[in-house]
């Protein structure tokens, strides 16, 4: 392991060299102390603010940087068990000659006991785009079955987690890497487990990295059971995913924040006669929900609901899937709301370009924030419980992560936390902060470039 350290931190010191420009923002010693970092366990890292990298830089200097980091995140962001690129379905087709078509896929291990059986289907007729392949995540039907054997032994998720490899293969159009996961435990279903989290954050930090997937181009898609499940994870993660297609299911806007998704083209699709567990009455509910906060912020809230006539469980499962492919995620949105509660035992610390560290001393927060370009200001109400009806937010700290593409970081930035002014000043770019988010994240796109952290007062 010490030898492959010195060795990426060679590659990079050679690097430098080349570029004249770069040469001034790491040393040798910088890109040696960096290198170790990305190749020392995650749960075992220092703060990079231990490492001593420089702050103060402009620009030029921090988007090179960013290039230079996430070249050398891109050498230890291999997750083995998902592997290397998928062969594309036409390739495998013109292999197999007529015969039987072999997908590939494999297992992924989720901690001790559980494990995720998926398939990748590839499909790229005409190449990848400039910016990268498009990322589907498919969840099946089913759900779960306390009384069998197995974590895999019930033939029901079987038979759905199946049906699904199949329609991505056949009849999802837009091209692009479609991931279809089994269900890890048949016994306890659901999509929205923690360990399901865990595994669709492995599968995007890897596809980004290993795939050539662009990550503004992840998108999030599932029937029934997978449909529940991409209602509730879309809208708790929204901040992964460009757009999300919710099929043959509907969940209440009560119980599961639609104000999350105001930066994600979100669409159901559902029979109008599908009436078990209120599916078609909690889709629509929930889209009236984003009717009325897209009335108040015409800018955000794309969505659509496509209720089928004359259809009950089963429908049309291809207009959703194109429809989603349209659209791309802005990765520094100036319009954020957080509604962060937890899902699966999980709570998110950051949603898009906020952070909230420690214990607030309320489980539910409800943040609104908004970006003026024009202004240099972000204003922010961060509140217990909903808006308008809870109390200011104590306990933690918030940081306000800061990119060139949402402020002007040349000019001083102003910050506000309900009402009160937090920061008023010039803003230092941060080769630390880099290398934190790009690391926690492992998406370029969303590298801050600096951050200001506020401690809420208890």
């Amino acid at each position: 392991m010490q030898n492959c350290v010195r060795l990426v931190a060679l590659v990079l010191a050679l690097a430098l060299v080349r570029v004249p420009c770069f040469a001034g923002v790491l040393t040798a010693e910088h890109a040696e102390a960096v290198a170790e970092w990305l190749n020392t366990e995650r749960d075992q890292r220092a703060d990079p603010a231990t490492l001593g990298l420089p702050t103060g830089l402009d620009k030029e200097q921090s988007a090179q940087l960013a290039q230079a980091l996430w070249g050398l995140h891109k050498e230890q962001a291999r997750d083995p068990e998902l592997g290397d690129l998928p062969t594309s379905l036409q390739e495998a087709v013109a292999k197999a000659g007529g015969g039987r078509v072999a997908l590939e896929g494999g297992r992924l291990t989720l901690g001790k006991e559980l494990v995720m059986p998926f398939a990748l289907v590839r499909k790229e007729q005409n190449g990848p785009a400039e910016t990268g392949r498009a990322l589907f995540i498919c969840t099946h039907g089913g759900g779960g079955n306390g009384k069998v054997d197995g974590p895999h032994a019930w033939p029901v998720n079987t038979r759905e987690w199946r049906t699904q490899v199949q329609l991505a293969a056949r009849l999802y159009e837009p091209e692009g890497i479609y991931f279809v996961p089994r269900m890890v435990d048949d016994r306890k279903g659901r999509w929205f487990h923690g360990f399901n989290q865990t595994a669709f954050e492995r599968v995007i930090e890897h596809a980004i990295a290993n795939w050539g997937v662009d990550p503004n181009r992840v998108y999030k898609l599932g029937i029934s059971q997978g449909g529940f499940g991409t209602n509730k994870l879309v809208a708790f993660m929204p901040d992964r995913f460009a757009g999300a297609n919710a099929m043959a299911g509907g969940v209440s806007p009560d119980a599961h924040p639609p104000g999350n998704l105001r930066n994600v083209a979100f669409r159901n699709d559902v029979g109008e006669e599908d009436t078990m567990f209120e599916r078609v009455g909690n889709a629509i509910k929930f889209h009236k929900r984003l009717d009325q906060f897209h009335a108040g912020d015409p800018e955000g809230y794309t969505h659509t609901i496509s209720v089928q006539k004359g259809r009950g469980h089963g429908i049309d499962y291809r207009p959703g899937v194109a429809w989603i492919a349209q659209h791309t995620r802005n990765p520094w949105p100036d319009r954020l709301h957080w509604d962060n509660r937890e899902l699966g035992g999980e709570r998110r610390a950051r949603h898009y370009w906020v952070e909230l560290w420690g214990e607030p001393v309320d489980k539910r927060t409800m943040m609104t924030v908004f970006a003026d370009r024009e202004t240099n200001t972000i204003t922010i109400e961060a509140m217990s419980g909903k808006v308008g009806q809870g109390n200011p937010l104590s306990g933690g700290q918030l940081c306000v992560l800061l990119h060139d593409e949402l402020l002007d970081l040349d000019k001083p930035v102003r910050v506000s936390v309900n009402g009160r002014v937090m920061h008023d000043g010039v803003v230092k770019r941060d080769a630390s902060v880099q290398l934190r988010t790009l690391a926690g994240y492992g998406d370029p796109a969303m590298t801050a470039s600096a951050e200001l952290v506020f401690a809420l007062d208890e």
